[in-house]
Formats: structure tokens, C-alpha cells, sequence
């Protein structure tokens, strides 16, 4: 069980959907990108109860070409100071350079994820969580939409479209 289901993938890159689901299911309101089964839960919630995030996924091909992660970097302060954080070693003073590798991913311009340009809508969209949760009422009416709206993810329904669609099994009798 969990109050905020987090569904962070880059657009594009979401292999499986059957999680965010599941907390939906149990009232997870969910912060996510605009992949995979976010869309649908998106769609079920509507987006007063859902915290989108991020690029799309044509916005991110369209600039994978031109991909400048040091651009994100050198004009978010926020973003800098994670970065020199990062670089510093202030995490991992008893295991220097552990990060390094994250930070060359990251400020990779080859980067598959293209992480660093989604950090300043995933902060803001933080920001957007955090004041909806201290208002218990408000969540709380999210968190029981979310149930709510969670029918048409039921297994049944699943079943059934999988079958159509992909299997094409037929009933003995019939």
C-alpha cells in the first residue's frame, strides 16, 4: 500500500503498466510521466487527480538528435547543486567516486533516458504533491476517485481484451 505511487519512467521507456495499476486500485494517487498505463490512468482520474510530469514521448524524440544535458544543468540552479552534490562525494564520503558513473550517464548528450530534462517538471510536480497532501480532505477525495476509477484495469476485462486481441482462444462448445 502506498499514498503516492511514483512512475517516474521517461516517455517511451515504460515497459509494464500492471503496478501503477495496482496501486491505484488500493487509492494511490500517482506522479507520472506520460507513459504506459499512466495515460489510461490519466484518462480514468482526469487531471485534477494525477500529477503529470515531464516530457512526452515525441518531445523527446524530437530533441534526441540535439540532446544537451549540460544546458539542464548550467541554467537550473536546483539541478546544479544536485550535480555538485553529487560530484563532491557529500553522499558517499566513505566510497568516493560511487556516483561517477551516474553522472556520466546522466550528463551524457548519448543518454537514453534523457533524465535531466524532465528534473524541473519532476520538482515542480513534487511541489504540487506536497501541497495536495496537506490538504487531507482533498487527497483523500483523490485517493477514493482513484479506486473508483479503477474498473476498467480489473482482470476480467484484461482477460478478455488479451484474448481478442493476442490469443484468439475458443471456449469448448462453442
Amino acid at each position: 500500500a502506498t499514498d503516492l505511487s511514483e512512475q517516474i519512467s521517461t516517455a517511451g521507456k515504460e515497459a509494464s503498466g500492471t503496478g501503477n495499476m495496482k496501486f491505484m486500485m488500493n487509492g494511490a494517487v500517482t506522479v507520472g510521466t506520460y507513459d504506459g498505463a499512466n495515460i489510461e490512468i490519466l484518462e480514468a482520474v482526469g487531471d485534477d487527480n494525477f500529477f503529470l510530469f515531464g516530457l512526452r514521448a515525441d518531445e523527446i524524440e524530437s530533441m534526441r538528435a540535439h540532446y544537451n544535458p549540460q544546458s539542464y544543468v548550467d541554467n537550473d540552479p536546483d539541478l546544479h547543486e544536485v550535480v555538485e552534490l553529487l560530484r563532491s562525494n557529500h553522499f558517499s564520503l566513505c566510497e568516493p567516486g560511487i556516483f561517477q558513473p551516474i553522472l556520466d550517464a546522466m550528463l551524457s548528450p548519448h543518454d537514453p533516458w534523457m533524465t535531466l530534462a524532465d528534473f524541473r517538471s519532476y520538482v515542480d510536480a513534487q511541489d504540487r504533491v506536497e501541497r495536495a497532501w496537506h490538504d487531507q480532505a482533498g487527497w483523500t477525495r483523490m485517493s477514493i476517485l482513484n479506486t473508483a476509477s479503477s474498473g476498467r484495469f480489473s482482470t476480467d476485462r484484461t482477460m478478455r481484451e488479451y484474448n481478442d486481441e493476442i490469443w484468439k482462444l475458443v471456449a469448448n462448445g462453442r
